[in-house]
C-alpha cells in the first residue's frame, strides 16, 4: 500500500473517534445520560388538588355571612338584623405556611389604611378629618371598620378544584355582602319602621395555582379579582363604597331606628334610598311590600293597598 493511503485511513480513523466522541458529548448535555435535572411534569395528586381548594377557601371567606337571605331579615327589630349582619376583619392569614412570593406593601388587612394611602400621594395638605385619619396610625381592617358597618364574603358555588397540568385550577362563586351605614336623616323610615340596604353581589373565581411540595407557591387570576374578596392577597383601595353603588341592593325593612355605633361619614357610604320609588337606585324595594308607608298629611300613600 503507498503511503498516501496509508495517510488517508489514518486521518478517517481519527475523524471517527472524533465524531463517536462528540455524540457521546451531546448526549450528556441532552439529559439522556441522567446528569441533567429533568423538569417537573407531574400532574398534581388528589391530595395536592385538595390542598389547593383548602386554600381559595380560607382565602376567599371572611367577615360576615354574605349568605344570609334578606326576607328572613325583614321586619325584626333593628339590633338583631345589624347583629346578623356586622363585618369582622379577616382573622387567619391563609398564606401562613405557604410558600407564596412576598406581597405588595400595601396588600392586606394589616397595610396602611387606604384613605390615608391616597391623601398621602396627592401630596395634599388636606382638612383636619383628612390628617386626622393618617395621624391615627390605623391599618386597612381598622379603617374599614370605621366607614363600613357589615361586609364579608363566602363561596356559594365550590371552590372546584381540578388538575390542570402541573398546577390545579380553582373556580366557583363567591358572594360579597356590604352595608356602609348610614348617618342621613334622609334614610327611609315612617313611624317605627326603617330601612337598611345591604349590597349582595356574586363574583366568580377562576385561578390556576402552582404548588411544589405541598405548598402553594403561586396564584393566578382570570377573572377580575377586588380586594373585598381576596383581602389578604390583594391591595385595598377605596373604591369598595362607590362600586357598590346600583348593584345588587335590597332594601329590608327593620322595626326600630338602626344604631351605627361610631361610624364615620368620610364619603365612601353607600346612601339607602330617601323614598321606595327612586328607581335610579336600583333597589330592590319588595320587602316593604307589606308596611303601611305614609307620607305627608297622611292622605298620601307610598304604598297603594298597604295604608
Amino acid at each position: 500500500m503507498r503511503p498516501q493511503s496509508r495517510t488517508l485511513i489514518a486521518v478517517a480513523t481519527l475523524a471517527g473517534v472524533i465524531l463517536t466522541a462528540g455524540c457521546a458529548r451531546q448526549e450528556t448535555d441532552t439529559g439522556k445520560t441522567g446528569t441533567k435535572p429533568q423538569a417537573v411534569t407531574a400532574a398534581p395528586d388528589a391530595k395536592t388538588v385538595e390542598h389547593a381548594a383548602a386554600f381559595e377557601r380560607r382565602l376567599r371567606e371572611w367577615g360576615a355571612d354574605s349568605t344570609i337571605r334578606a326576607d328572613t331579615l325583614a321586619r325584626k327589630d333593628a339590633g338583631s338584623v345589624l347583629a346578623s349582619l356586622h363585618g369582622t376583619p379577616p382573622a387567619d392569614d391563609p398564606a401562613t405556611g405557604e410558600n407564596l412570593p412576598a406581597r405588595q406593601a400595601d396588600a392586606g388587612p394589616h397595610a396602611a389604611n387606604p384613605a390615608c394611602r391616597a391623601y398621602r400621594r396627592l401630596d395634599q395638605v388636606g382638612d383636619t378629618g383628612e390628617r386626622a385619619w393618617c395621624a391615627d396610625g390605623l391599618d386597612a381592617a381598622a379603617w374599614l371598620a370605621r366607614i363600613a358597618w357589615g361586609y364579608g364574603s363566602r363561596w356559594t358555588d365550590g371552590p372546584h378544584a381540578a388538575a390542570d397540568g402541573t398546577g390545579v385550577r380553582v373556580t366557583g362563586t363567591v358572594r360579597f355582602m356590604y352595608l356602609a351605614g348610614n348617618q342621613n336623616p334622609n334614610t327611609l323610615h315612617v313611624d317605627d319602621w326603617w330601612g337598611i340596604t345591604p349590597t349582595w353581589i356574586d363574583y366568580p373565581v377562576d385561578d390556576r395555582l402552582t404548588v411544589r411540595d405541598g405548598r402553594i407557591t403561586g396564584i393566578r387570576h382570570r377573572q377580575a379579582d377586588p380586594w373585598w374578596i381576596d383581602p389578604w392577597l390583594g391591595v385595598w383601595d377605596t373604591d369598595i363604597g362607590d362600586r357598590m353603588n346600583g348593584r345588587g341592593r335590597v332594601g329590608i325593612p327593620v322595626k326600630g331606628e338602626p344604631d351605627w355605633g361610631t361610624l364615620t361619614g368620610d364619603g365612601l357610604t353607600v346612601i339607602p334610598p330617601e323614598t321606595r320609588f327612586m328607581a335610579d337606585e336600583n333597589v330592590d324595594m319588595s320587602l316593604w311590600g307589606s308596611i303601611p308607608v305614609r307620607v305627608g298629611d297622611g292622605q298620601s300613600c307610598q304604598n297603594p293597598g298597604y295604608c
